[in-house]
């Protein structure tokens, strides 16, 4: 029977007491397979393995850089450590490869713990951040008005085939139809969302069908 592989973490930042510290702390108390990386030069370093947790040292870090290393990174699960509060590499909280901050004077307890928490996939963001990404980014939910709840499936397709350009003849071959009865549904249509001709049709449907029944 095969026994798993420990998890890999590389720590990128400088080799110092610090970091040297908080890595045997984490190979002790989690099984982690540690390694420190210089950042200045992550293409060096070769192949990246693809289940690496990558924790990022933002100490002397500049916000340019970061994102740099970030591109370098996709597909991994990142977290920061040593970050100020309220600081400019809070927004990397937009970028969906990171999973977690830890701020300056974290425990190596409270640190160990939150990387528990990402490796069984969770995040680990402050609840003031979290809330204040939300505010931010969450929108009223779609709300379907009568019109587009009368609509046929096969009107949604015609509204779309006209977005493309498509003309009735174009419209009558894709749907396997005759172009009389293109004709008919878009009579049908333009009653039911009371417009009078192909452009309003199609500009109305773009302010009032969301993306998945544009289609």
């Amino acid at each position: 029977m095969d026994i798993p592989a420990s998890p890999s973490l590389w720590l990128l930042g400088q080799k110092n007491i610090q970091n040297s510290l908080l890595l045997g702390f984490l190979q002790q108390n989690l099984s982690l397979n540690c390694s420190i990386k210089d950042q200045s030069n992550l293409a060096d370093q070769g192949p990246i393995p693809a289940d690496l947790l990558i924790c990022i040292d933002a100490s002397g870090l500049r916000l340019e850089r970061c994102h740099q290393i970030l591109e370098q990174l996709d597909g991994h699960k990142v977290f920061f450590i040593n970050l100020e509060d309220d600081s400019e590499f809070e927004q990397m909280l937009n970028w969906p490869l990171v999973c977690g901050f830890f701020y300056k004077g974290a425990s190596h307890n409270h640190i160990s713990k939150g990387i528990a928490s990402i490796l069984d996939g969770e995040l680990w963001f402050s609840r003031k951040l979290l809330s204040r990404f939300m505010a931010s980014n969450r929108k009223v939910p779609y709300k379907a008005t009568k019109n587009v709840l009368t609509l046929t499936k096969r009107e949604k397709q015609i509204l779309n085939l006209c977005a493309s350009g498509a003309k009735n003849a174009d419209i009558a071959l894709a749907l396997n139809v005759s172009t009389h009865t293109v004709k008919t549904h878009m009579y049908n249509l333009f009653k039911k969302i009371d417009v009078g001709n192909r452009i309003q049709a199609i500009n109305w449907a773009k302010d009032h069908l969301p993306e998945q029944d544009f289609s």
